[in-house]
């Protein structure tokens, strides 16, 4: 499967909530592309422009350190839920 079609499986994939490297990478061995490395799965998102990495996962209760293990959401989705700063003149 080519890294296109993966980026766009993924996308469709976190388009409603946010998901961590681990579930994304256990989604994508469900779609039958089970020989692609969890390690890929970072370096892929990264490198599109429409995916976010949002935070870093605490670790607690993972097993094994082999790849890092990131928090990515959607552009669309991360400016939807963005916070709005409030107004400073307004909370004088």
């Amino acid at each position: 499967m080519e890294n296109d079609q993966i980026r766009n499986m993924i996308r469709k994939f976190i388009s409603e909530r946010p998901r961590n490297t681990a579930e994304i990478s256990a989604w994508i061995r469900t779609q039958g592309n089970s020989q692609m490395p969890r390690s890929d799965i970072a370096s892929i998102l990264e490198m599109d422009a429409n995916i976010v990495r949002i935070g870093t996962v605490r670790r607690s209760g993972i097993a094994g350190r082999e790849y890092p293990l990131s928090e990515w959401a959607t552009d669309e989705w991360v400016a939807y839920h963005e916070r709005v700063e409030p107004n400073k003149e307004e909370l004088k």
